[in-house]
């Protein structure tokens, strides 16, 4: 594929998809609309191009699209779930996958099980024959820090808007996961304060972090306001898009 259009952007943090077409016309004048999606589509298959916000992209550069390989167990609980309830959506996060960002390693995993409404009810008791001893329904900080082991298995309530994985649905995107270490006392709990900024400053050097839904994530969640704080007081993290309130453009 020709990519020379793409050498304009390549210093810029973010660009539209109008600015994107303008560039590509540019190389081809008869350029259809249908023509021009299949491009867009091949250079984000690719991961030349990253979507960095709503209708705001990048060129890759050093980042890519984020990918984590899960645990055996968390395969056999997803595949537990989407075969006995195909419907359900769902998603999973495993402590290891901070790993990546800190400067202390956490020896110990635990699974977090997001699940709508009260779904964690019809699973709780299947999960716990399958691993008895390992699972906690929606657990308060004081249950969670008294039964709490390695390779637990906790059942949180998956909240809606929820960034959810388009390729396999229940893989946790990153932009949940950097809210929820603010939304969710549990998760917070795991994990030292002081290596907040670290998860935020490495996962957004080395991926693509798609702002738009990370901020309306965080505002569903209520911590829209102390992540953008938090951003801009204790990280090295510039924002790519124009405007850091994502629910403005």
């Amino acid at each position: 594929m020709d990519v020379d259009y793409l050498a304009v952007f390549k210093a810029k943090d973010s660009f539209s998809r109008k600015e994107l077409q303008y560039e590509i016309e540019r190389f081809n004048p008869t350029l259809s609309e249908a023509n021009f999606k299949k491009i867009l589509q091949k250079l984000l298959d690719s991961g030349m191009l990253l979507r960095v916000g709503r209708n705001a992209y990048c060129v890759a550069g050093d980042r890519r699209n984020y990918s984590y390989e899960y645990s055996a167990t968390s395969k056999d609980i997803a595949g537990f779930i989407t075969r006995d309830y195909p419907c359900l959506d769902f998603a999973i996060t495993e402590l290891s996958q901070i790993n990546e960002f800190v400067k202390h390693l956490i020896a110990h995993n635990i699974y977090f099980l997001y699940v709508p409404g009260n779904y964690g009810e019809y699973l709780f008791d299947p999960l716990k024959s399958k691993y008895p001893g390992k699972v906690l329904l929606y657990p308060d900080e004081i249950t969670f820090n008294r039964y709490w082991s390695d390779d637990v298995i906790v059942i949180q309530r998956l909240v809606s808007q929820s960034p959810m994985d388009k390729t396999t649905p229940w893989h946790a995107r990153p932009e949940k996961i950097l809210v929820d270490l603010f939304a969710d006392k549990i998760l917070a709990s795991t994990i030292d304060r002081s290596e907040l900024p670290n998860i935020y400053n490495g996962m957004f050097k080395n991926y693509a972090i798609d702002e738009s839904s990370l901020f309306r994530y965080a505002g569903r969640r209520n911590v829209k306001d102390k992540i953008q704080n938090f951003i801009s007081t204790e990280t090295k993290v510039r924002l790519r898009t124009v405007n850091s309130d994502a629910e403005q453009r």
